[in-house]
């Protein structure tokens, strides 16, 4: 007998529907019925059914979704509609997936007796076109999303064995490699399926493995490890090929070798797919990944988030102020392998982004009358943060932007000497710098200055002196220069007062942090 699955949120309608239709005389079994899409799929995916009898209005996942993920996974069903008649033009939308019968609510027994009878009828014509047996069909597609399942679902490992042996599937070894679009989701299935359709062509048509699509992402089953970054590279240039105009982002599990670990790399892939936005643009995202270039440069000791976050905007926004653009992209690295050494999800990260740079141009706007039109551009700016991709491109176009913003900005009165004594220190760190020396240049008392400095960046001169210098050598040593030669590049004679004013900021020695 065919199999049914009935998918409704009304249990007296489940259970008058196994009730009243005479299943057994159409040749009709109902081996299942589900409440909503979500416990649909389950069912499904573990026992697919020849027909499935759907509500279009459901909670959690309604019918027309439930049919989407169903007919992109694959699965060759036959779809019958259930629909109130208010729901006639959102059940339409169904046509298109090949729906086999669309019924009004209430159901009328008569009616959906003949168009289950029809139903079969067109599944056996189609079978007996194929010259396949009922007892002989082996879906290949429901095979490999068998061996997707978690171990507590899928089928016993002989059992697995066998269907897959059957399905020509049996190999010494497996790789799975998933792609997922980065469309809308309204366009998500028919991104699937040109995906999909073109990779069959690659991937199957060279006899390298077998496509499939498992809602949302398109699997790539291969039968020979992708070993070597030439491989790689080849086949994420095929994806890319197969791809055309759709964005995507695509990774491997890596290699297994037993069936039953199909469905660990599967897992692996899914992880690195969502940790996507920390990896490189461009590559098949592999199973081994190494953390962002950002975490292995920083070395940032202090816990405590909120200052640090202050130092930050502090640092970006006087660095702006005087002038200096070649420290702000070093700057924002650092501020992003600050967050990255917090554990910051993608999520975390993108809004610490946006309040870095919502209250740097704060700063740099505040007190100065700006066009609507620049108004309407900070704020697509900082709405566009939450829709980078990649953390690269976050960095690269918020360096941009601070940029283009602080040359608009142009501070005067006493902010100009602020300005130009910000600039000197980073211009001339290394140098004998002194207070004294700048009060004269800019004909100020020594103690004057030194106070309006302290007002303006919340710091004292030789405090924020030696920070930059701090920074400069942290570079130096992060480049490989030993501890006494950074601190005569950075303006220290004396090694060990170099040691103890890095100790005092970084809370550990030159040498420590150098080989940490």
């Amino acid at each position: 007998m065919m199999k049914v699955v009935i998918v409704d949120d009304e249990p007296k309608l489940r259970q008058g529907l196994q009730t009243l239709i005479p299943w057994e005389s159409l040749g009709l079994t109902v081996t299942a019925t589900a409440a909503n899409g979500n416990e649909a799929v389950e069912i499904i995916e573990k026992e697919p059914p020849d027909i499935v009898v759907v509500d279009i209005r459901m909670p959690l996942m309604d019918g027309l979704q439930l049919i989407q993920y169903l007919t992109s996974a694959g699965l060759q069903l036959q779809f019958i509609i259930l629909s109130g008649y208010a729901d006639f033009e959102y059940a339409k939308q169904a046509i298109k997936y090949g729906v086999a019968g669309y019924l009004l609510k209430p159901v009328d027994i008569k009616e959906m007796t003949h168009t289950l009878k029809q139903v079969r009828e067109r599944i056996e014509e189609e079978r007996l076109k194929q010259g396949i047996n009922q007892t002989e069909l082996i879906n290949r597609d429901w095979v490999l999303h068998n061996l997707l399942l978690p171990q507590d679902k899928k089928e016993a490992p002989a059992q697995l064995r066998s269907m897959a042996k059957e399905a020509g599937l049996l190999r010494s070894c497996y790789e799975v490699v998933i792609v997922f679009p980065r469309v809308s989701d309204a366009s998500r299935s028919d991104a699937l399926q040109q995906l999909s359709e073109a990779l069959k062509r690659t991937i199957e048509g060279k006899a390298m493995g077998m496509v499939t699509i498992r809602f949302p992402y398109v699997i790539v089953l291969l039968h020979e490890p992708l070993r070597g970054a030439e491989r790689r590279e080849k086949l994420y240039r095929e994806i890319r090929n197969a791809a055309s105009d759709i964005r995507f982002v695509a990774a491997t599990g890596g290699a297994v070798s037993e069936l039953e670990e199909v469905s660990g790399s599967y897992l692996k892939a899914q992880e690195l797919i969502k940790q996507a936005f920390f990896s490189e643009k461009g590559r098949l995202l592999g199973p081994n990944p190494s953390h962002h270039p950002l975490t292995e440069s920083c070395r940032q000791s202090g816990d405590n988030a909120e200052g640090m976050m202050e130092e930050f905007i502090s640092r970006l926004y006087y660095s702006l102020d005087a002038g200096n653009g070649t420290m702000i992209l070093p700057l924002l690295k650092e501020a992003a392998a600050f967050f990255l050494m917090q554990e910051q999800d993608e999520n975390a990260v993108k809004e610490s982004f946006f309040f870095l740079s919502n209250a740097v141009v704060h700063k740099l706007t505040s007190g100065y009358r700006k066009e609507t039109k620049e108004t309407d551009e900070v704020s697509r700016f900082l709405k566009g943060i939450f829709e980078y991709e990649h953390l690269d491109d976050l960095l690269d176009e918020t360096h941009r932007f601070l940029l283009n913003l602080a040359e608009d900005s142009e501070p005067g009165g006493k902010d100009k000497e602020v300005k130009i004594m910000i600039n000197t220190i980073h211009r001339h760190y290394a140098d004998n710098l002194k207070l004294e020396t700048l009060a004269g240049m800019l004909n100020y008392s020594t103690a004057y200055l030194g106070q309006l400095f302290k007002n303006k960046t919340g710091e004292y001169f030789n405090t924020y002196l030696d920070r930059v210098r701090i920074q400069k050598a942290k570079e130096l040593l992060g480049q490989g220069m030993k501890v006494y030669e950074a601190a005569e590049r950075v303006g220290y004679t004396s090694v060990n007062y170099f040691h103890s004013k890095f100790k005092k900021y970084e809370g550990r020695s030159p040498s420590d942090f150098k080989n940490p």
